[in-house]
């Protein structure tokens, strides 16, 4: 909604700048829909805001509390419990976004370096994103039990550091090193790395590979709409002769040919292609987080790490250096103490109330006399 509503606010900006030619007239005459629409925009998202806070300011003065232990509870099913909510909004975004690309971009295949073989294509892209979607979220993580506790305790060794010797009070075994209990799932799984709400299940020693190919493949798809969506628009802009336009003659001489801004095919394309566009801003949004996180899975698997023991170890530096202050603070204190006729303010770790923030030493010459 934010993005939506900066989007609004810039191309309604874009009435102040410098009208086309007239040969190009018609192609931009929605100049002024666009900014009423944009202003609409704005007005919208203002209004939805300021309903939403009305609604539940009523709803807290009708329902009182309850409203509150409602929210909470659907609260704690959502974040405390397995349940399939990321699981259906993952589907549904799926189909909603195949949906829109079928009916307003493979409908305009074939295009200039576009055919129309894309669409089968495309539709077998998503039929492999669904299959690895499911074997990783039905795969076994590697649920440690009573059976297989022996076997997961010879794998790794305990390093009394991150991965100490201790025992799960609900499942009634040792842990192994680099296990974790998941409180969602209510088992410990062998090298522990997240609990995954997208596939509704932990991701650990056996299924990390699965979730790997899952991240590869939504990749892959974003990667290949938003190419696929460039050509497209590319192919629109080519066809209508948009890129280019004529200057004045009292600019750059009689007939030159310059390059249109980027703002203007972007506003074009945002009136008569507009769902296409928008697709494009959502994928390329979706490509940028899934890559920077398969990157991120990627060095973790280099250093032979996992998500939870790096946040494990973040724990553990910053515990090392809040003890190392605990110590240089100590010593000070001891130092201060030591001197005769002085105290810890000495070295301005307290002051004494009545003592005005001068030097050492002249506090101590008036506490003297």
């Amino acid at each position: 909604m934010d993005f939506l509503t900066f989007l609004a606010i810039y191309i309604g900006d874009l009435r102040d700048t410098q009208p086309w030619q007239k040969s190009h007239n018609q192609a931009f005459a929605a100049n002024n829909c666009i900014v009423d629409r944009g202003t609409s925009a704005v007005h919208i998202c203002v209004s939805f805001w300021g309903f939403f806070g009305i609604s539940w300011w009523l709803l807290h003065r009708v329902c009182g509390g309850s409203a509150a232990l409602s929210l909470g509870n659907a609260s704690k099913y959502c974040c405390e419990k397995r349940n399939p909510i990321l699981q259906l909004f993952y589907l549904t975004l799926l189909a909603v976004s195949y949906y829109l690309y079928c009916r307003d971009v493979f409908s305009l295949l074939p295009l200039p370096y576009a055919p129309s073989w894309h669409q089968w294509t495309g539709a077998g892209v998503l039929g492999v994103c669904l299959l690895i979607f499911g074997v990783t979220s039905a795969a076994d993580p590697g649920v440690v039990t009573a059976d297989n506790e022996e076997f997961h305790q010879s794998l790794y060794p305990y390093d009394d550091v991150t991965n100490a010797q201790q025992d799960c009070d609900t499942c009634h075994i040792s842990k192994p090193a680099r296990s974790k209990h998941c409180r969602i799932c209510n088992v410990c799984v062998a090298r522990f790395d997240h609990h995954c709400g997208w596939v509704n299940n932990c991701v650990g020693m056996y299924n990390i590979r699965f979730f790997l190919g899952f991240l590869l493949i939504n990749l892959v798809l974003c990667l290949y709409a938003v190419t696929l969506l460039c050509i497209v628009l590319s192919g629109i802009l080519h066809k209508h002769n948009l890129w280019y336009e004529r200057t004045p003659w009292h600019s750059r001489g009689s007939g030159s040919l310059v390059r249109r801004p980027a703002n203007r095919l972007l506003q074009w394309l945002l009136v008569y292609y507009p769902v296409p566009t928008m697709l494009l801003v959502f994928l390329s949004l979706g490509t940028l987080m899934i890559g920077c996180f398969f990157a991120y899975h990627c060095s973790l698997i280099a250093r032979g790490m996992t998500s939870y023991e790096t946040f494990k170890w973040q724990d553990y530096k910053d515990h090392c250096m809040e003890m190392a202050k605990e110590s240089r603070r100590r010593q000070i204190f001891s130092i201060s103490a030591s001197l005769p006729g002085t105290g810890p303010w000495l070295h301005g770790c307290c002051l004494p109330p009545h003592c005005p923030r001068q030097g050492p030493g002249q506090c101590l010459s008036r506490q003297r006399h």
